[in-house]
């Protein structure tokens, strides 16, 4: 049985958050990246803090960060604040990846126009279909409506643990690093804001591991000119709700604490970098 509705469920995600930001007026904060940001960050509670409109725009690391922004950066204006806590695999996957291959092949029915965009497609066909098996499961139907997503995009009321965070696979991080076409994008994406008036920030992304290669990550962050610590907005066992990249409520509470902290007191970055 394939059952397509976590692709659809992915499409329509990424259509509301379109919509949110195409329908703001004001200057926005917007955080950008896969479902780390969806589920780690309370952008409700940083837009109170904040008094300023925020939206979470995360849907899915695997639409690959150009996918992303084809939708996303169109609504992004002069006077806009974009956070980037983009997953780590981010920076390795293709520029389109295996998600967006399948909302334009199963969704949209519009596989031949986007065909040059994707590389090495059957892997990404067979990938989709093998998704397309697994998310039809009672177990990951149940999991899509248990989240409550709310106007500014983030998901709320996940206060369980589902998954024991010693069986989730850990997070695969190179042994040496090497540029790849998504630095490349991601670097040009952040000299257009600057050169659109659009401050970015680059941030961790907010995830569980038991182990982290960091000498990897340093190179990573240095290659964009940035002394990040990666474990900024790291969760620690009791905080996971069903996957590394997903917290729970516990988990999203404190680092939207942290991020809130360090977005009304940009001067103390470098000690919460030090954490």
């Amino acid at each position: 049985m394939f059952n397509f509705d976590s692709i659809r469920n992915m499409e329509g995600l990424l259509a509301k958050k379109t919509a949110m930001l195409a329908a703001c007026t004001e200057e926005k904060v917007v955080l950008l990246g896969g479902s780390s940001v969806l589920y780690g960050f309370n952008t409700d509670a940083i837009q109170q803090s904040l008094s300023k409109p925020t939206f979470n725009a995360g849907v899915n690391v695997g639409l690959g960060f150009r996918y992303l922004l084809d939708n996303i950066e169109p609504h992004l204006k002069p006077g806009d604040q974009v956070l980037l806590p983009l997953e780590f695999n981010q920076y390795m996957n293709p520029l389109y990846y295996v998600f967006g291959f399948g909302i334009d092949t199963f969704v949209h029915c519009e596989y031949w126009k986007n065909r040059r965009k994707y590389r090495q497609k059957w892997k990404l066909l067979l990938i989709s279909l093998k998704h397309a098996r697994t998310s039809a499961t009672p177990e990951k139907l149940a999991k899509r409506k248990a989240a409550t997503l709310t106007e500014t995009g983030c998901y709320l009321g996940l206060d369980t643990q589902l998954r024991d965070p010693t069986t989730l696979k850990a997070i695969p991080i190179p042994e040496t690093f090497q540029e790849t076409d998504t630095m490349k994008e991601i670097a040009a994406f952040m000299t257009r804001c600057q050169e659109n008036e659009i401050s970015v920030t680059l941030l961790p992304p907010v995830f569980y591991a038991k182990e982290l290669h960091t000498a990897y990550l340093e190179k990573l962050y240095a290659y964009f000119g940035e002394s990040i610590c990666p474990e900024l907005f790291r969760l620690d066992a009791t905080e996971v709700y069903d996957s590394v990249y997903h917290a729970n409520q516990a988990g999203q509470t404190r680092v939207t604490q942290r991020l809130i902290q360090l977005l009304e007191q940009p001067q103390i970055r470098k000690e919460l970098n030090a954490i």
